[in-house]
């Protein structure tokens, strides 16, 4: 059974989309299980040079649509009403779901037609209330015996918008989603999650059970014991969904406590977001901070996170939510601690023993500072209990646990047994 991702993600390297496709892309030749991927019609040449991802579809998983002239009145009336000044460039959430949804779907039917049969299995890594309507439509639009059985990934919360504003309308849409493929899912479509938390929120409030697909990542290196001054790294897009705007006040109040330590920052944003180009501007005028700027290859990454002795993740518990992250998974692998905000999934595996670090709350750059001094004053006890855990943790969240839960989806006794057998013998040679 042939493999097939279907991605409007995938655009360049510094995207999640990217390292998933490699690493899983990978491990699938590994077990000789053929398979393709499309992504979108404007990504990066070398992805395609090197993954060979095919260039298809025409808007991202990242795009908005602006509000229509009769939604501009009425939003206006109201924030006049309300006493409120008006803002139009914030995106429409009916709008951007009605087109995105639209535009996905007539993505889907202009796919090569060889892709939709009974003998693929189509891979939608993340989709969110702006694809998954049209995902299901054009599903429905195939008779029941020439559908390709699909693992779709629900990578965000229901209430996550691209641009960073809480969704109004995300259950609404996702439970329409849900009541439109029930006669499908189990049989040929099957919805997962990257962990428990995400998972749990779609049982509660859209009354499904979605599997668990877990978040892959590429081989690490253990993390280096701590050599006596410590160092915090910050590494990924720098967006306020991920803290960045926080970090600037938050070192300068270590700072002011004394604490002797370094920071490591990764600048990688679009330039969209005022707090933080703030963030950037102040980093630029400060001392003691080393900048790393632009995308990271993935030895470059390798190489920067190993000089640090704990990654600072203080994603938003509203807008960034319950999410898995690669940073933060390779970090547990690696045996590094972590510091993460509370209301986030890295947050609850420090909770819950998985992960090792500190949690901060309230959701602030002093709650960050006092959360940093803390895990710089224990940091060699942080490291040895982090080296206990990461083992299991690196087990759970490999590539190949994530293409074995594609091959029990695959159907076929013969199809499944033959590309476990392969998996099995693998590890038993890296062993």
């Amino acid at each position: 059974m042939e493999v097939i991702f279907l991605d409007n993600g995938l655009i360049s390297r510094g995207e999640h989309s990217y390292s998933l496709i490699r690493m899983v892309g990978e491990t699938l030749s590994r077990r000789n299980v053929p398979h393709r991927a499309f992504g979108m019609k404007f990504m990066d040449p070398a992805i395609v040079a090197e993954t060979g991802a095919s260039p298809h579809f025409s808007r991202s998983l990242y795009e908005s649509e602006s509000p229509t002239l009769k939604e501009r009145r009425w939003l206006k009336y109201l924030a006049l009403a309300r006493g409120r000044a008006f803002d139009a460039s914030t995106p429409s959430e009916r709008t951007s779901a009605e087109v995105l949804n639209a535009s996905f779907e007539r993505d889907l039917v202009t796919l090569p037609p060889d892709i939709w049969r009974p003998d693929k299995l189509i891979v939608a890594p993340g989709v969110s209330q702006n694809q998954i309507l049209g995902l299901i439509r054009a599903l429905l639009a195939k008779a029941d015996n020439e559908r390709p059985r699909v693992v779709c990934q629900l990578m965000f919360a229901p209430n996550w918008t691209p641009w960073g504003r809480t969704a109004k309308l995300g259950r609404r849409l996702y439970r329409k989603a849900f009541a439109l493929a029930r006669p499908m899912i189990g049989k040929t479509l099957f919805f997962t999650a990257e962990n428990q938390a995400i998972a749990g929120l779609y049982r509660d409030q859209c009354k499904i059970r979605p599997g668990i697909l877990p978040v892959p990542f590429g081989s690490v290196q253990p993390a280096a014991p701590c050599s006596g001054r410590p160092r915090f790294g910050f590494f990924g897009y720098s967006k306020c969904d991920k803290g960045f705007h926080l970090l600037p006040r938050a070192i300068e109040i270590c700072r002011a406590h004394g604490l002797d330590a370094d920071f490591i920052i990764q600048l990688q944003h679009g330039g969209w977001e005022p707090a933080t180009i703030a963030a950037e501007r102040e980093f630029r005028q400060s001392e003691g901070v080393r900048l790393i700027e632009g995308v990271l290859s993935h030895e470059d990454y390798a190489v920067e996170t190993g000089k640090i002795d704990a990654m600072l993740l203080p994603y938003d518990p509203v807008l960034f939510g319950l999410r898995g992250s690669g940073i933060f998974t390779q970090s547990v692998a690696a045996g590094r601690p972590v510091v993460a905000s509370t209301g986030t999934f890295a947050g609850a595996c420090i909770a819950n023993g998985e992960a090792e670090g500190e949690v901060f709350s309230p959701y602030d750059s002093a709650a960050l500072a006092a959360a940093i001094i803390r895990l710089a004053g224990r940091m060699a006890d942080s490291h040895r209990r982090a080296a206990t855990l990461a083992k299991a943790f690196a087990q759970k969240h490999s590539a190949d646990a994530y293409v074995d839960v594609l091959v029990s989806h695959m159907g076929g006794d013969k199809v499944v047994t033959a590309a476990r057998h392969a998996g099995s013998a693998r590890a038993g040679e890296r062993e």
